[in-house]
């Protein structure tokens, strides 16, 4: 089976930052400064588990610039339910983005236990993880992007970070329940608000990627600011995300989905699908078969996002560990998440069921390939889908690939088919 296709690339261009300490000085060290951390105090980083590029040189310049201002810094796991639900396993998570105690020259503290903070306005209780609580001062660091679940003028970042993050998981599977009943907007507001008011934080700092991953901007903001810093940060983010430039497609393949790459797996911002598995998270694309190849193993087998694919590999399948994929869209309160598609021995069934619950041709079929929704920027394109591109001023029309070609049972690789690294 043999698709034509050609790579499409994404030419959207900006500089990332090319100094991140400098940087994370400039913007950090008068933010610490006006904190005045008394000499010695222990101050509490947040590093949470996604693939945020550059993650470790990030926080080893925080942690560069809280010693500079007297403290001293240890890192704390802070991301939910993920890893299992357990400090080993979301130590384990920072070790696969490469976030270690040797990389980022601090300790790191990765334990469950929480302490209560009190109630919303809601009756949410909220909770924070012990050793944060217990520090001198908090410097919440995360990307700010746009979320898989909703759309608001808050979505993932600091907030989410302060609220989830440091609820560990029972915080997470409390608020995911109260979301059901008021809205992700209004309890993550909520929760951020009462841990602002009950906990030494100091300083949040938002990250912003580009479209190609790099890192756009790094800036902090005293807990003051924070919220007005965020959402600002949200509209650079916004109209960075990477993106397919499709209305529909018969066939989007993902070689590879995980935690790393996104809270659902895959970006529904990406691929369009909503996280319940009915609807649309975004207006375009309409994907009408979703297959995908690979559990990233940095995902440690949690699979969760699954169940908002048609189609997946057989090794994908065997790779995923129910326990952590089940415990993470329990707390997430999303059931479709963890559902299983159709299993296929091989990516040729897979392709050619895909297409004909599409009701297509291999000739007719819009097809796209990506290497996963963090990355972009360079997408195999079958001939019939060029024609339906839209906003083709940013995107360019390159060379033939075989990234649509059987090579016995399965696809080529992407890496070698379309010469990205």
């Amino acid at each position: 089976m043999t698709i034509d296709s050609r790579l499409v690339r994404d030419t959207l261009r900006v500089a990332p930052i090319d100094d991140i300490e400098a940087e994370t000085r400039r913007t950090l060290a008068p933010v610490l400064s006006e904190a005045r951390l008394r000499s010695g105090a222990r101050v509490a980083v947040t590093a949470g588990s996604r693939g945020v590029a550059r993650i470790p040189q990030i926080l080893r310049a925080i942690c560069v610039v809280v010693r500079e201002a007297g403290g001293e810094p240890f890192l704390v796991a802070a991301m939910g339910s993920h890893g299992g639900g357990t400090g080993l396993g979301q130590r384990t998570m920072l070790a696969h983005l490469g976030v270690s105690e040797a990389s980022v020259g601090v300790p790191i503290e990765s334990e469950m236990d929480v302490v209560e903070m009190g109630q919303t306005g809601h009756g949410v209780a909220v909770a924070c993880d012990a050793r944060a609580a217990r520090a001198d001062a908090i410097v919440v660091a995360g990307r700010v992007k746009p979320h898989t679940d909703f759309d608001g003028a808050i979505e993932s970042g600091i907030l989410k970070m302060t609220a989830i993050g440091l609820g560990k998981e029972i915080g997470a599977a409390r608020y995911h329940a109260a979301f059901a009943r008021w809205g992700y907007e209004t309890i993550i507001r909520e929760v951020a608000a009462l841990m602002y008011a009950q906990l030494p934080i100091v300083a949040g700092v938002g990250i912003v990627e580009d479209n190609r991953g790099g890192t756009h901007a790094i800036e902090a903001f005293p807990t003051a600011g924070i919220v007005a810093g965020e959402e600002g940060l949200l509209a650079r983010a916004r109209s960075l995300m990477p993106a397919l430039p499709f209305d529909v497609l018969d066939l989007l393949i993902v070689d590879r989905m995980g935690k790393i790459f996104s809270g659902s797996g895959m970006d529904t911002n990406v691929t369009g699908r909503a996280v319940d598995g009915r609807s649309q998270k975004v207006p375009r694309p309409v994907v009408r078969q979703l297959f995908v190849r690979e559990l990233a193993p940095e995902s440690e087998g949690n699979a969760s996002g699954i169940g908002l694919a048609d189609f997946c590999t057989r090794r994908l399948a065997d790779a995923i560990d129910w326990a952590p994929t089940y415990l993470n869209a329990m707390t997430a309160a999303q059931p479709a998440a963890a559902r299983l598609p159709v299993v296929c021995e091989h990516d040729r069934d897979a392709i050619r069921y895909a297409l004909n619950a599409a009701g297509v041709t291999e000739r007719e079929a819009r097809v796209a390939r990506i290497r996963d929704t963090l990355h972009v920027e360079t997408i195999a394109v079958s001939e019939a889908a060029l024609a339906a591109i839209v906003d083709s001023s940013r995107y360019s029309i390159g060379e033939p690939t075989d990234a649509l070609t059987l090579a016995g049972d399965d696809l080529l690789s992407f890496e070698a088919a379309a010469a990205v690294a």
